[in-house]
C-alpha cells in the first residue's frame, strides 16, 4: 500500500503535474515496495529514464511481483532483450492484488513484442473495467485497442485519461489515430496539433500531424512538420513517405520522388512510400522506373495488396487485359489470407443478402463445399430477418463461425470472355455532347452487348465477393476484393479507347459494384475523387416497379478543389448548405437496364428513390468505373 506522500505522488504525475510530483519522490522516504514502484514509474512517465536507472540498487524489493517488474521496467528502458522483461513482467502480473501500473508495464511490454493476443486475453479475463483513475494502465489499454482496430474503445480511454491530465501526449495522440480512422480529420488534426506541441521531437506525434495535413491538402503545413525534426537522416521512413505525400499533392514530382526513395533506403520499408511512388509511376507513364521499382521491391510488392492492384491498372492502361487480370485475382489470393471479419455486430441486410445468394448457387448447383457449411449457420440468423434495424453479435464460438460464413469467399466464377463488350452507339456524338452538357453529363443506352450484359449479371449474382456493407442496407465489392471478372475489364478498356477526348490519358482508378436491399435507400449524395464517373445498371428492367426512378440523381454542382475526401463524400450537412448556397439543380436518369451514366465525378450525385421487386435476382445492381483523379483522397 502506498505510503501518504507516495499516494499524492501517485495523484500528481496522473494529472501532469510533474512539477510537484518530481520534488516529492525525491524528498519523501520510500516505506514499501509500493512506494518505490511508484518512484520508477513517476520518474518513467516523466521521461526521465536515467534516474529509473539510478534507482537501481537503491531499494532492497521484499515482494516477490515488485522485484520482477522493477526489473521488467529497467530491461524495457534499458532496451535489453525485450522478451526477458516480458517474462518478468508476466511473472509480476500474475500475482493477485498487484498494483495497476505493474499491470500496465506488462500490457506495455506485450504490446512491445506484438503480443496482441495474450494482451487481450488478460484485459477480457482481469480488466473488463478498469478504474478510470488509472491513467497508465489506461493508456496502455488504449495502445492496444489502437493496435486490434478498436478506435472507439481507444477513443473513450484516451478521453477518461485526457480528463485528468489535459497535456497527456500519448492520450492526445492515441484521441487523434481514432479520431483520423473514425473520419473525423479535423479533430483529429487538434489533437495532433496539442500533442505536436508537448512533444515536437517524438517522430509518433510529428508523422500523425503530418498524415492530418495531408489529408486536409495542407501540405506546406506538412512539410514544415517534417523540417521541424532536424536531421533528415535519423528521420523514421514513415515520415519521408508522408513528405513524399506533401510533395505529391504539390504537385512536385522530383521531391516527392525523393522523398519515397528516402523512405525505401532503410530496411524497414514504408508500405505507403512503396505504394505512393508505385502509382506516381504507373499514372506518369514511367515504364522503365516502374520495371527498375519491381524489380528492387519484388517481394514486398507483390505481397501488398494495393501494390498488386497497381500493377493490374498499370497492366489495363497498356491495353494488356490478361496480365491485369492475373495482377486483380492475385489480390483476391492476398485478400483471402487474411480473416476478413466484417463490421460487428452484423446488420439484417448483410445477413438476408448472403444467405439469399448462397441459396441461388444451391439452387444452380454451384454450391461449393464451405458454402455448404456456411448455408445452415446463416440459416440461423436469416430465420430472425425482418427488421432492416435488426444486428446480430453472437459471441464465442457461435461469433466465429457467423465470422467465417460472412468472410470466406466460398465461390468465384472465372468465365473467359471474347467479342465485344460495348454496344453499338456513336461515340463521336456522345464526346462531343458530353463537352457540350451542363453539367458534363451523357446516358448511354444498350451500354452492353447483351453477352457482356448477361456475363456481368451471372458474375454479380453467384460471385461472393461482396464483402462491404454500408449504412443504408446495400453490400460492396472492389476490384481488390474479386471484382475483376474478365468482362469487365474489357468494358473499362474499350470504353477508354472508344471515348479518347473524355478520357485522354486518364487510366482507371478504381472500379466496383454495389448490390442494394429493395427495403432501404442508395448512397447518399457525395462526390468522387475521379475525373470521370461511369455508373452502369444490369438488373432486368422486370425488377423495377416504378420507371421514373430508381436510377441517379446528378447535380450541376462539383465538389470544391480544396474539401477533403471526409468533406465531400460523407459531410452531409457541409454538403447540403454547400448546395443550397450554390443553387444546385438536379438532373434526373431514371432507371433502364443495360443503361449507363458517364459524367463528371466531382459532381454531386446520389441514388434516386429505389422501388424494386422483392426477391434476391431483383436487386439493383450498380457497377461503377472511376478514371483519373481530381479531388484529394
Amino acid at each position: 500500500m502506498l505510503s501518504r506522500d507516495f499516494a499524492e505522488v501517485k495523484k500528481l504525475r496522473s494529472a501532469g503535474n510533474f512539477a510537484s510530483a518530481l520534488p516529492l519522490v525525491h524528498s519523501s522516504k520510500i516505506e514499501s515496495d509500493e512506494d518505490a514502484f511508484e518512484a520508477m514509474i513517476c520518474l518513467f512517465v516523466s521521461g526521465n529514464l536515467e534516474a529509473v536507472l539510478g534507482q537501481v540498487g537503491r531499494h532492497e524489493w521484499k515482494s516477490k511481483w515488485s522485484r520482477n517488474a522493477s526489473q521488467a521496467l529497467v530491461g524495457l528502458i534499458a532496451h535489453k532483450d525485450s522478451r526477458e522483461a516480458l517474462s518478468l513482467a508476466r511473472t509480476a502480473a500474475s500475482e493477485p492484488g498487484i498494483p495497476y501500473d505493474a499491470v500496465a508495464l506488462y500490457l506495455i511490454l506485450l504490446h512491445t513484442n506484438r503480443l496482441i493476443d495474450e494482451a487481450q486475453a488478460y484485459i477480457r479475463a482481469r480488466l473488463q473495467d478498469p478504474p478510470p483513475g488509472e491513467v497508465l494502465l489506461c493508456v496502455a489499454l488504449a495502445e492496444i485497442a489502437c493496435a486490434t482496430g478498436n478506435w472507439v474503445g481507444a477513443y473513450s480511454l484516451a478521453l477518461s485519461v485526457l480528463s485528468r491530465d489535459m497535456n497527456n501526449f500519448r492520450a492526445l495522440l492515441i484521441s487523434s489515430l481514432a479520431g483520423y480512422e473514425l473520419g473525423n480529420i479535423h479533430e483529429s488534426l487538434g489533437y495532433a496539433i496539442r500533442a505536436h506541441r508537448i512533444a515536437q521531437a517524438v517522430p509518433a506525434v510529428a508523422l500523425q500531424l503530418m498524415r492530418c495535413q495531408n489529408k486536409i491538402g495542407d501540405y506546406y503545413a506538412a512539410i514544415a512538420a517534417f523540417n521541424g525534426l532536424g536531421s533528415a537522416e535519423k528521420v523514421p521512413p514513415e515520415l519521408h513517405a508522408e513528405l513524399g505525400v506533401a510533395y505529391s499533392g504539390l504537385g512536385d514530382r522530383e521531391k516527392a520522388v525523393d522523398a519515397y526513395q528516402n523512405a525505401l533506403r532503410t530496411e524497414r520499408k514504408s508500405i505507403l512510400a512503396l505504394r505512393n511512388l508505385l502509382e506516381l509511376y504507373v499514372n506518369s507513364g514511367a515504364g522503365e522506373d516502374l520495371r527498375r521499382l519491381v524489380k528492387q521491391h519484388e517481394a514486398d510488392i507483390h505481397g501488398n495488396t494495393d501494390c498488386v492492384q497497381l500493377l493490374g491498372l498499370d497492366c489495363l492502361k497498356r491495353g494488356d487485359l490478361d496480365g491485369s487480370f492475373d495482377m486483380f485475382r492475385k489480390c483476391l489470393s492476398l485478400t483471402r489470407r487474411v480473416d476478413y471479419f466484417p463490421g460487428w455486430p452484423v446488420p439484417e441486410p448483410r445477413i438476408r443478402h448472403d444467405y439469399e445468394q448462397l441459396q441461388l448457387l444451391q439452387q444452380r448447383g454451384r454450391l461449393t463445399e464451405s458454402a455448404a457449411l456456411a448455408l445452415p449457420v446463416l440459416k440461423r440468423y436469416y430465420d430472425r430477418t425482418g427488421d432492416v434495424g435488426k444486428a446480430f453479435y453472437p459471441e464465442g464460438n457461435d461469433a466465429q463461425a457467423l465470422r467465417g460464413a460472412l468472410g470466406e469467399f466460398h465461390y468465384w466464377p472465372d468465365a473467359p470472355f471474347s467479342g465485344k463488350a460495348l454496344g453499338e452507339t456513336d461515340y463521336d456524338a456522345l464526346e462531343a455532347s458530353y463537352f457540350r452538357n451542363a453539367p458534363s453529363l451523357v446516358v448511354i443506352d444498350d451500354f452492353l452487348t447483351s453477352s457482356a450484359l448477361l456475363e456481368l449479371r451471372r458474375f454479380c449474382e453467384e460471385a461472393t465477393v461482396w464483402k462491404s456493407q454500408y449504412g443504408n442496407g446495400y453490400v460492396g465489392t472492389f476490384l481488390s476484393e474479386g471484382f475483376c471478372p474478365r468482362v469487365l475489364l474489357a468494358v473499362a478498356d474499350e470504353l477508354r479507347r472508344a471515348m479518347p477526348s473524355v478520357f485522354g490519358d486518364h487510366a482507371l482508378i478504381q472500379a466496383w459494384a454495389f448490390k442494394y436491399d429493395q427495403r432501404m435507400r442508395g448512397t447518399n449524395l457525395h462526390a468522387d475523387l475521379a475525373k470521370v464517373n461511369v455508373n452502369f445498371w444490369i438488373t432486368p428492367d422486370s425488377a423495377c416497379e416504378d420507371r421514373e426512378t430508381g436510377g441517379m440523381v446528378v447535380y450541376d454542382v462539383p465538389a470544391p478543389r480544396n474539401w477533403s475526401f471526409q468533406d465531400y463524400n460523407n459531410n452531409r450537412a457541409k454538403i447540403d448548405a454547400y448546395m443550397k448556397e450554390r443553387g444546385a439543380r438536379p438532373h434526373r436518369v431514371p432507371y433502364r437496364e443495360n443503361r449507363c451514366v458517364l459524367f463528371d465525378s466531382t459532381l454531386f450525385h446520389a441514388t434516386d428513390e429505389l422501388h424494386f421487386k422483392p426477391g434476391y435476382s431483383n436487386r439493383r445492381v450498380n457497377l461503377t468505373l472511376l478514371y483519373g483523379k481530381a479531388l484529394h483522397f
